[in-house]
């Protein structure tokens, strides 16, 4: 019978003839070898399948218990959430503008000034023709100011606009998933003008 061509042990290295189809190995020793390196190798790969089906797991139940915290969040959770994001980027727009009311450039604190209040026009809230920066003492302590935010007012985003903002608006019934979407929305806007000043 023909001698089988020779080949590598895939344990040794050595090379031998082997007496079979399909052996790899020379010897019972490098068999004995192969077969714990592969009963390693079985066991390395399930206890890896066991550890990741367990961080899946994880994973999923700490989603679970994000929508469940999520669930019992009062609506004003979002509206502060959805409010914080839309201020956020007014004072980025307006960064290089000094107050729209006093029109003075300081180094102390700015606001997300609305001009018609959020209080008696809550359907203004997210309008940004409605909101401009305007510094702390403006806001808190002149009452918004209005007086000098008008005329200012007026001359940023014209009469036209100004008249329909001073015009009559529907009262939107706003939901929890409304409040993330506007939340979402004006942290994108956020990104994309800090984006665009990096560039």
């Amino acid at each position: 019978m023909k001698k089988k061509p020779r080949r590598k042990c895939t344990v040794c290295r050595e090379w031998f003839h082997p007496t079979r189809d399909g052996q790899f190995v020379c010897s019972f020793e490098c068999a004995s070898a192969h077969g714990k390196a592969a009963n390693d190798a079985a066991k390395a790969a399930a206890q890896l399948q066991v550890k990741q089906q367990q961080k899946k797991a994880a994973k999923s139940e700490r989603k679970r218990q994000a929508e469940r915290r999520m669930a019992v969040k009062p609506l004003s959770y979002f509206i502060k959430q959805a409010q914080q994001a839309f201020n956020d980027f007014i004072r980025y727009r307006d960064r290089h503008l000094t107050c729209i009311s006093c029109d003075r450039h300081h180094d102390g604190q700015y606001h997300a000034g609305h001009y018609r209040t959020t209080g008696a026009n809550p359907e203004l809230r997210f309008d940004e023709d409605n909101c401009h920066k305007q510094c702390s003492v403006c806001n808190n302590h002149l009452s918004g100011n209005l007086t000098s935010y008008r005329p200012a007012l007026i001359a940023k985003i014209g009469q036209a606009r100004f008249d329909a903002l001073m015009g009559p608006h529907a009262l939107p019934k706003w939901t929890m998933d409304d409040y993330i979407r506007i939340r979402d929305k004006y942290r994108a806007k956020l990104r994309e003008l800090k984006k665009q000043e990096a560039a």
